[in-house]
């Protein structure tokens, strides 16, 4: 299932086919006690030619419905490292991973969580024809929080760990995805444990050249919600 460098055929269904890309999301939250941010979140992919490498980089630009202001929110970094991936076997896959938040969002301005996160990983794959599943287990340390208008407890640096399963099935031009992931220590709910939905829907307008599609994310305790309506170009 290896690909050659010219990505002759596009199939992102699968996360760990990885491919040079920008998605172009207009994104809206719903965060706790009535508070909301929108604006723009750019992602983009760098993959390397056999694609056992690849960096993600996130920049989201926020406005601030609480404080009524606008900047830019918590930059996050991603990178993958794939050795294996042979998806007529199972498993099909396995991999490396480290996920982490830089905390450049403004705290007081509600732009950021004001702490650094980090979160390496391992990743495997099993494909059973149009389904697939991609286990990933994650150590989670969230850094202390950068603020002296809060106590001294809540702004602990917390220790715990993430057990997700991203499960996709495919449509011939499309696919959707959706993610359960635990979080033990959650960053996103002071501390407290929590459990996520995650969900994608995106359908390939222009084959190997470009998707739209629909992101939808819910923190059951922590309170939150995320929708954002995606474009990915691919080069």
């Amino acid at each position: 299932m290896a690909q050659d460098s010219s990505y002759a055929h596009i199939d992102p269904s699968k996360p760990t086919n990885v491919y040079n890309r920008l998605s172009n999301n207009i994104e809206y939250n719903f965060l706790k006690n009535g508070r909301r941010t929108y604006g723009y979140r750019a992602n983009l992919v760098w993959a390397s030619p056999a694609q056992h490498h690849s960096a993600h980089i996130e920049f989201p630009l926020l406005y601030s419905t609480s404080s009524k202001k606008f900047g830019l929110g918590d930059i996050r970094l991603r990178y993958y490292w794939i050795p294996y991936r042979n998806y007529s076997k199972k498993p099909g896959a396995f991999g490396f991973l480290i996920d982490t938040y830089l905390p450049t969002g403004n705290f007081y301005d509600g732009l950021g969580r004001g702490r650094w996160i980090v979160a390496p990983g391992l990743s495997t794959a099993f494909v059973f024809g149009r389904f697939s599943t991609f286990p990933i287990i994650s150590y989670l340390y969230s850094g202390e929080i950068m603020s002296s208008k809060i106590s001294p407890e809540s702004r602990e640096p917390l220790n715990g760990y993430m057990v997700q399963s991203i499960c996709v099935y495919k449509f011939r031009k499309s696919y959707i995805d959706c993610t359960p992931i635990f979080m033990k220590n959650s960053y996103s709910n002071g501390g407290k444990d929590d459990f996520v939905i995650e969900s994608n829907y995106l359908y390939m307008v222009k084959p190997n050249k470009m998707q739209i599609g629909s992101f939808i994310r819910r923190y059951f305790y922590g309170n939150s919600t995320t929708i954002r309506l995606a474009m990915r170009v691919y080069f």
